[in-house]
Protein backbone atom coordinates (compact mmCIF):
# COMPACT_ATOMS: atom_id res chain seq x y z
CA UNK A 1 0.00 0.00 0.00
CA UNK A 2 2.82 2.52 0.34
CA UNK A 3 3.38 2.12 -3.85
CA UNK A 4 0.95 5.46 -4.51
CA UNK A 5 3.15 7.18 -2.14
CA UNK A 6 6.31 6.48 -3.93
CA UNK A 7 6.05 9.26 -6.80
CA UNK A 8 5.48 11.84 -3.76
CA UNK A 9 8.42 10.82 -2.16
CA UNK A 10 10.79 11.16 -5.80
CA UNK A 11 9.07 14.14 -6.48
CA UNK A 12 9.76 15.65 -3.22
CA UNK A 13 13.12 14.71 -3.24
CA UNK A 14 13.52 16.31 -6.94
CA UNK A 15 12.64 19.50 -5.56
CA UNK A 16 14.77 19.80 -3.19
CA UNK A 17 17.31 18.98 -5.96
CA UNK A 18 16.52 21.38 -7.85
CA UNK A 19 16.63 23.91 -5.41
CA UNK A 20 19.75 23.26 -4.27
CA UNK A 21 21.97 22.76 -7.38
CA UNK A 22 21.92 21.39 -10.89
CA UNK A 23 21.05 17.74 -10.70
CA UNK A 24 23.70 14.93 -12.02
CA UNK A 25 22.68 12.67 -14.28
CA UNK A 26 24.84 9.75 -16.61
CA UNK A 27 24.89 11.50 -19.71
CA UNK A 28 26.39 8.39 -21.45
CA UNK A 29 23.80 6.35 -20.65
CA UNK A 30 21.12 9.56 -21.96
CA UNK A 31 23.58 9.11 -25.19
CA UNK A 32 23.56 5.54 -25.45
CA UNK A 33 19.76 5.65 -25.23
CA UNK A 34 19.69 7.68 -28.03
CA UNK A 35 21.61 5.97 -30.09
CA UNK A 36 19.64 3.14 -29.77
CA UNK A 37 16.50 5.18 -30.51
CA UNK A 38 17.51 6.22 -33.89
CA UNK A 39 17.82 2.44 -35.16
CA UNK A 40 21.12 1.95 -34.20
CA UNK A 41 22.69 4.10 -36.88
CA UNK A 42 24.56 6.24 -34.77
CA UNK A 43 28.40 5.62 -34.54
CA UNK A 44 30.42 6.03 -31.13
CA UNK A 45 31.27 9.89 -32.52
CA UNK A 46 27.87 10.30 -32.53
CA UNK A 47 27.59 9.66 -28.86
CA UNK A 48 30.67 11.69 -28.09
CA UNK A 49 29.09 14.80 -30.06
CA UNK A 50 25.94 14.18 -27.90
CA UNK A 51 28.55 14.03 -24.31
CA UNK A 52 30.11 17.00 -25.67
CA UNK A 53 26.85 18.55 -25.88
CA UNK A 54 25.04 17.45 -22.41
CA UNK A 55 28.49 17.97 -20.48
CA UNK A 56 28.32 22.19 -22.35
CA UNK A 57 24.48 22.34 -21.21
CA UNK A 58 25.45 21.38 -17.76
CA UNK A 59 28.07 24.26 -17.52
CA UNK A 60 25.66 26.52 -18.83
CA UNK A 61 22.62 25.25 -16.39
CA UNK A 62 25.69 25.06 -13.38
CA UNK A 63 26.74 28.80 -14.43
CA UNK A 64 22.48 30.76 -14.44
CA UNK A 65 21.12 27.86 -12.26
CA UNK A 66 20.94 31.05 -9.48
CA UNK A 67 19.36 33.08 -12.33
CA UNK A 68 16.47 30.83 -12.59
CA UNK A 69 13.30 30.65 -10.44
CA UNK A 70 12.89 27.66 -8.41
CA UNK A 71 9.55 26.47 -9.75
CA UNK A 72 10.84 26.77 -13.02
CA UNK A 73 13.86 24.53 -12.44
CA UNK A 74 12.10 21.52 -10.84
CA UNK A 75 9.15 21.66 -13.55
CA UNK A 76 11.52 21.19 -15.97
CA UNK A 77 13.56 18.49 -14.36
CA UNK A 78 10.20 16.62 -12.98
CA UNK A 79 8.51 17.04 -16.51
CA UNK A 80 12.07 15.50 -18.57
CA UNK A 81 12.48 13.68 -16.07
CA UNK A 82 8.71 11.58 -16.49
CA UNK A 83 8.37 11.93 -20.30
CA UNK A 84 12.16 10.53 -21.25
CA UNK A 85 15.88 10.35 -19.91
CA UNK A 86 17.30 12.95 -17.91
CA UNK A 87 18.91 15.49 -20.73
CA UNK A 88 20.75 18.62 -19.67
CA UNK A 89 19.98 19.94 -22.77
CA UNK A 90 16.23 19.68 -22.66
CA UNK A 91 16.53 20.98 -19.00
CA UNK A 92 18.43 24.34 -19.85
CA UNK A 93 15.99 24.83 -22.87
CA UNK A 94 13.31 24.75 -20.79
CA UNK A 95 13.81 26.69 -17.88
CA UNK A 96 15.43 29.27 -20.63
CA UNK A 97 11.70 29.74 -22.58
CA UNK A 98 9.93 29.43 -18.81
CA UNK A 99 12.03 32.70 -18.26
CA UNK A 100 11.71 33.91 -21.52
CA UNK A 101 7.97 33.40 -21.39
CA UNK A 102 7.77 35.42 -18.31
CA UNK A 103 9.64 38.27 -19.62
CA UNK A 104 7.71 38.52 -22.75
CA UNK A 105 4.82 38.99 -20.21
CA UNK A 106 5.98 40.89 -17.56
CA UNK A 107 7.15 43.48 -21.17
CA UNK A 108 3.56 43.17 -22.27
CA UNK A 109 2.56 44.56 -18.98
CA UNK A 110 4.50 47.27 -18.68
CA UNK A 111 4.96 49.82 -22.14
CA UNK A 112 7.89 51.39 -23.33
CA UNK A 113 6.95 54.66 -21.30
CA UNK A 114 6.42 52.73 -17.81
CA UNK A 115 2.95 52.58 -17.99
CA UNK A 116 0.85 49.43 -17.41
CA UNK A 117 -0.75 48.18 -20.93
CA UNK A 118 -4.35 47.47 -20.19
CA UNK A 119 -6.70 44.84 -22.20
CA UNK A 120 -3.65 43.49 -24.22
Amino acid sequence: MLLPFAPIFLGSQLLITAADGVPTIDIHKTCRAAAVVTAGTSTETDIEICVSSEQKAREQLVKDWSKYEVADKTRCIQAGSRVYLPSYIEWLTCVEMETAVKNMRQEQKVGPTGAIQRGR
